[in-house]
């Protein structure tokens, strides 16, 4: 079995909007992560990972609380279980530098967290349900360094939110030497809702219908950018264009982040109000 605990919440996002003065005195003096990090240089196989002063006040002040936590979570509930421990620190608003990795994986693995996987939040956008979007040149730099970091410290690389992403799997695949754990039920989800577009056009005017509703609600456990208004109005409409939907990247976020709250609406009953036909068309189908 996995286990994912993510560490979003604890997971500090105004730290890469403050100045390095800001950072400065926001910063609380830690002698020994100080002299364990701070203006040190670390050979990673053939790459290099640096803390100069603000990389690393940077680091403590993002990742100190979410280390705790994670710490916490193990000692209490995962230590000693048959079970392969996963770290997100992925749903952020910035990412991971390969610096900011480093010091995350070392400082779990000195405080005796056993872990099978981390979630860096990569460079560029890892959005559901559709491909990177970014610098591929960039994340291929980056992702050398992070799967380096990985290897030297025995754990696989997970990739979060990796629906879609085809034009970024060779260079994971290659970079990691195919050592790596891949988050993607995006991709099944849509093409299945395809499937009930296609054919019982009805119910799925029904289901795009809520997933509007509730897709505010939604974007509370996803990072995306999706423009509801690009998406055309059901009534302007045939059935027979219905499936063009999952073509149209902003279409194909509100479906997919608004899986869980699909199938699991209910009615004033307590039945489910989608759930049970969205799986009889599928078995039909």
């Amino acid at each position: 079995a996995m286990i994912t605990l993510d560490c979003s919440e604890q997971i500090r996002n105004d730290i890469a909007g403050m100045t390095d003065a800001e950072v400065d005195a926001a910063y609380r003096p830690n002698a020994d992560w100080e002299a364990r990090y701070c203006g040190k240089t670390f050979a990673v196989e053939d790459q290099k990972v640096t803390f100069g002063p603000e990389e690393f006040r940077r680091a403590c002040l993002i990742y100190a609380d979410a280390l705790d936590h994670a710490v916490h979570i193990y000692e209490t509930f995962i230590k000693g279980k048959p079970v392969d421990f996963e770290i997100s620190i992925d749903e952020t608003m910035t990412p991971t530098t390969p610096a900011q990795h480093y010091f995350v994986a070392s400082e779990l693995l000195r405080r005796g967290v056993k872990f099978a996987t981390i979630a860096p939040r990569f460079c560029g956008e890892f959005q559901k349900g559709v491909d990177y979007i970014g610098d591929v040149s960039q994340f291929e730099a980056e992702m050398r360094v992070h799967a380096a970091i990985a290897r030297s410290f025995g754990y696989k690389l997970s990739i979060h939110s990796g629906s879609d992403k085809f034009s970024v799997f060779p260079i994971i695949g290659r970079l990691t030497e195919r050592n790596f754990h891949v988050k993607t039920a995006g991709t099944n989800w849509l093409e299945a809702m395809r499937v009930v577009a296609m054919t019982e056009p009805s119910l799925y005017r029904e289901v795009h219908a809520f997933a509007l509703s509730v897709f505010h609600e939604a974007t509370k456990y996803y990072h995306v950018t999706t423009d509801l208004n690009k998406i055309p109005a059901l009534d302007t409409l045939s059935d027979a264009q219905l499936p063009a939907l999952f073509d149209q990247n902003d279409a194909r976020q509100l479906i997919h982040i608004t899986y869980g709250l699909i199938l699991s609406a209910q009615d004033a009953s307590g039945a489910h109000r989608f759930k049970d036909r969205l799986y009889r068309c599928w078995r039909e189908n």
